[in-house]
């Protein structure tokens, strides 16, 4: 089994949006991943959030489309 980071959430307040800010995490998280030999980083974000759905490409992140997402929820 490979070794992977979960980006769970990615938030910058908003009166630093736009600073590239966002970018500055992500590179800092891709740095500490390789530092502990991890094979890179998962993440998802929702089909409607369109800043996610363009940072993430910018950052060298690929659409991973050959898994399933599935969810049970306990309501």
């Amino acid at each position: 089994m490979q070794r992977y980071w979960l980006l769970n959430d990615l938030y910058v307040n908003a009166n630093y949006r736009g600073k590239g800010y966002s970018k500055e995490l992500i590179e800092r998280a891709k740095e500490l991943c390789r530092a502990s030999n991890a094979c890179g980083i998962l993440l998802e974000t929702g089909k409607g959030n369109d800043v996610g759905n363009q940072l993430y490409p910018a950052c060298g992140f690929e659409l991973y489309d050959s898994v399933n997402f599935y969810e049970w929820s306990n309501s």
